[in-house]
This record gives structure tokens, sequence and C-alpha cells, in this order.
């Protein structure tokens, strides 16, 4: 089996992170491929950004959607997943989606903590998305920046894990849902010290896609993705060769 796992943001240590933790997640027999755009923002902290990362993960999809079995989207604003669906044959699987869904199988009610108090509303939508919104406590969020996860991950992991506390005790939270990619390192040492499951969306992602393929199920295409109508695309050279509505 192989998986493209696509890093939407451009930053080649977020997605050697990423590589990492899917990699470990995923079966012996199953290759991991991470990629990232070659244009776009170096992390997604808006809207605007995630609009800009949505266009060049689509780019990059198209580039490769017929070498691959399945799709990861790595990043918790689920960006361009929905239009994914309708470009590619394999699952598609964005990171919030599969937290989410994984938490509730484990949890009565989880909680989500992610960098930056502006992206609160964005990560609250992307669990509306997957329809989970009434398993989700709370979206919480630390005065971190995406990028400066990296700078002292020890550091990041302390002022995650007293977040996490403050989710469990205000908030009734029984998982805990790391609400970026690059959190995902943490996942394993945070379980152990909060003693509640504390779910990396990359690894729940692969091992979704895993099991999708394995079964024998893919994205329906009978109306919601459906592949988009043939017309023509100015400008757009992805598109000129391999055309939106032909999968």
């Amino acid at each position: 089996m192989r998986i493209l796992v696509v890093n939407p943001n451009t930053s080649p240590s977020m997605s050697a992170a990423i590589a990492t933790e899917c990699r470990g997640a995923a079966r012996a027999s199953t290759t991991v491929d991470v990629l990232n755009p070659r244009r776009g923002p170096r992390s997604i902290e808006s809207y605007t950004e995630d609009c800009l990362a949505s266009a060049a993960t689509v780019e990059l999809v198209m580039e490769h959607r017929d070498a691959y079995d399945g799709y990861v989207v790595a990043c918790f604003d689920d960006p361009a997943v929905r239009a994914l669906r309708e470009l590619v044959r394999g699952p598609v699987i964005g990171i919030a989606e599969a937290a989410a869904h994984m938490a509730s199988l484990v949890a009565a009610k989880f909680s989500v903590v992610t960098v930056m108090r502006r992206s609160k509303p964005r990560l609250a939508e992307s669990i509306e998305r997957a329809g989970l919104a009434g398993r989700c406590g709370s979206v919480r969020a630390v005065d971190l920046s995406v990028l400066q996860i990296e700078e002292d991950l020890d550091a990041t992991r302390a002022i995650i894990a007293a977040e996490a506390r403050r989710a469990m005790e205000e908030d009734d939270a029984e998982a805990i849902c790391l609400g970026c990619a690059g959190l995902g390192p943490l996942d394993k040492s945070l379980q152990a010290e909060l003693g509640i499951p504390v779910l990396d969306g990359c690894g729940c992602a692969v091992k979704l896609v895993e099991a999708c393929v394995e079964y024998g199920i893919t994205t329906s295409k009978y109306l919601s993705y459906a592949a988009p109508p043939e017309k023509e695309y100015v400008d757009w050279p992805v598109f000129d060769t391999a055309g939106a509505g032909q999968h």
C-alpha cells in the first residue's frame, strides 16, 4: 500500500517531523511518502493561508494522484480535503476529522489543544464538519505560533500539558486531540503523563487510510464527491494535462 501525506505548508522541518510520525504509525508493509507544496505559506494560521495552502495542495496531489492508494492532509484545518475527494480515487482523510473520530470511539468527550488563539474558530469548524461538535468539550489554545513549536519541543510539551490538564479539570475532557500536525511528536509522552488518550491526527489518519484500503472502501462518487464538471481552466497547467473531471 502507498499513502501520500501532504503537509500543506512549506516548512521542510515540519514535513520531516510529520514523516516520522506517519511512518511510525503505518504498517511495515505500507509505504508513506510525505510532500509539501513548492509554494505557499510557511505555516497556516489564518483563513487566507488556509485558502492559499488548499490551492497548492490540490496542485500537488493532482501531480501524483495515480501513484497512491490513499491520501492524508496533515493540517488540523483539513484544507482541501473535500476538493481532493472529488479529484482522486483513493480515500482522503484530514487529520482533524481523523483525530476527532478516533477520540469519539474511546471517550465520551474530548478537547482539542492547539496553538494560537485565533486558530480556535477554524479548528472548531473542522470538528463541526466532521459531525462531532457535540462530543467536543472545548477547543483550547496556547500562546505559541506554529513555527515556535519546533524551537523548544520540551517547553512546548510543558505548555501543552498544562492546557490539557485544564481541559480535563474544567471541560471534563476524557481525551485530547493535538490540534496541529507539529504537535504530533508529543502524543505518547503526554498520554503517559495525563493518563488519558492523546491523539496525533497524523497517525490517526494513516491508520484510517490503511483500514479503508484494506476493507476495500473509498470515497463515494455519488453526488457530493462526484468529479467536478468538465470545463476549461484558464492558466492552470496541472488541469491542462490532468483534467479535473476525468476521475
